[in-house]
């Protein structure tokens, strides 16, 4: 049967493992006959046969530290099987005519080591393709046969034949058995093959339909603050007009403090402009050492440019003892900036807005607490909170994913998110990030959804 590329890597996985194992067996076959070279020799006095013991123990020996050398390169250069299918028709070659001369000096037909062919063509079954196997079976029965044809030991008497043809019934049978047994086996490892690269697949492409809801939430984010952002530029703009109006009469007015002027209006609008485009951009996957306080300040820059916040009260308690630590940083201010903007929202019919922003560190934790003063939320709602496409905004206010997005970045950092609030007293959010990101690559847990 063909198998594609996948299938084929997916198939040298563990024909080295099988030829792995079966070059340790060769090491303690080639140690037994070594030790039957001695039993021959100081029990049995047979020197002719302990020698013939001796050497073809020391040729295994030989040839398996070949084949574990050629195994162990080809398992970093060789991307096909066939090289490895090539090597384990080596091995088997090897073994049948190391074995056949043990047969053949032990007794031949009524040797005890007749019955280990059988091992052998067990062994071909796994290492070998089904026809190929058979051709296993088909070099054991020609090397004996051979054998004791040209030694002229091929049995003459009607039971030593009998014996013979009942031994290549048996590899037969023992190679079609293995064949069966071996083919659901491969079978049904090509099934899990196909089913965990489809398993892949989706989960590619659900991580890239994340990605593009992460990224299209801090968008409609902007959009909430795009009134606010023209004008935070609007103002310097007006300023700047209103100084080169003032040049433009009266040149003579042209000096060093109204051209500083200009400077300052203009790094005024890089700045809103920066910040903008670097919380629109991507979020970057990669951990850095940051200082939680300076995303949680970026965070709060950013939210400010919201016309709404100009009349909240912004209460920022951020304890130098927070330092650094590993985290995402555009997650975290994404996840900043939503909570933020969703607190904005809550306090919009309050008569004195305010949001207040904590940070504290414990022994394990780094705990954030976003909270307002708002109409808070209620205790049917707080249970599916961080649902998927839950929302108690209007139609067209709100997607749903918000909070489900942030709560998925917080998750991938190893943390997690409480909310504590009671309807028509507020709400705060807390936000826990462990100290200790060795486990950088956590499992990310979906979880809910807008307020």
């Amino acid at each position: 049967m063909l198998i594609s590329r996948l299938e084929q890597t997916q198939y040298r996985r563990p024909l080295f493992a099988q030829m792995r194992w079966f070059i340790r067996l060769r090491w303690v076959a080639a140690s037994s006959v070594v030790v039957a070279a001695l039993i021959y020799w100081l029990i049995a006095a047979d020197l002719a046969r302990g020698r013939l013991f001796l050497i073809v123990g020391l040729a295994i020996f030989a040839y398996n530290v070949i084949h574990w050398l050629l195994l162990h390169r080809w398992s970093r250069l060789s991307k096909e099987p066939a090289p490895l299918v090539l090597m384990a028709w080596m091995q088997i070659v090897l073994d049948l005519a190391s074995l056949t001369l043990l047969t053949l000096d032990s007794g031949g037909v009524s040797s005890p080591l007749l019955g280990l062919f059988v091992f052998h063509m067990v062994f071909a079954s796994l290492l070998l393709p089904q026809t190929m196997a058979f051709g296993g079976a088909a070099v054991a029965v020609a090397m004996l046969g051979g054998a004791l044809f040209f030694t002229k030991e091929f049995p003459r008497e009607i039971a030593g034949r009998l014996i013979l043809a009942g031994w290549v019934v048996t590899l037969l049978l023992t190679v079609y058995v293995a064949n069966v047994i071996t083919r659901d086996l491969r079978q049904h490892r090509r099934r899990l093959i196909r089913k965990n690269h489809h398993i892949r697949q989706i989960k590619n492409q659900l991580q890239r339909q994340q990605q593009a809801m992460v990224q299209q939430e801090k968008l409609a984010g902007l959009g909430q603050m795009a009134a606010g952002v023209a004008h935070e530029i609007s103002n310097p703009l007006a300023s700047m007009d209103s100084v080169l109006q003032l040049m433009q009469r009266k040149p003579e007015k042209i000096n060093a403090q109204n051209i500083e002027t200009l400077r300052q209006q203009v790094q005024r609008i890089h700045r809103t402009v920066q910040q903008m485009t670097a919380f629109a951009h991507p979020v970057d996957h990669q951990w850095r050492t940051t200082p939680v306080n300076q995303v949680v300040d970026e965070s709060l820059k950013l939210v400010r440019l919201d016309g709404r916040a100009r009349r909240t009260r912004f209460v920022q308690d951020l304890s130098p003892d927070t330092g650094a630590m590993p985290l995402l940083p555009q997650a975290l201010q994404q996840v900043l900036v939503n909570l933020l903007l969703n607190a904005l929202d809550a306090t919009a019919d309050t008569a004195e807005p305010t949001l207040s922003v904590r940070t504290a560190r414990s022994e394990k934790w780094c705990v954030i607490e976003v909270g307002d003063n708002g109409h808070g939320i209620s205790p049917e709602n707080k249970q599916r909170l961080f649902e998927p496409f839950f929302t108690t905004k209007p139609v067209g206010k709100g997607t749903g994913l918000g909070l489900w997005i942030s709560y998925s970045l917080i998750r991938r950092q190893g943390g997690d998110i409480q909310v504590r609030s009671e309807q028509g007293a507020g709400a705060t959010f807390t936000l826990r990030l462990p100290l200790d990101q060795n486990h950088a690559d956590l499992a990310q847990k979906n979880a809910p959804g807008g307020r």
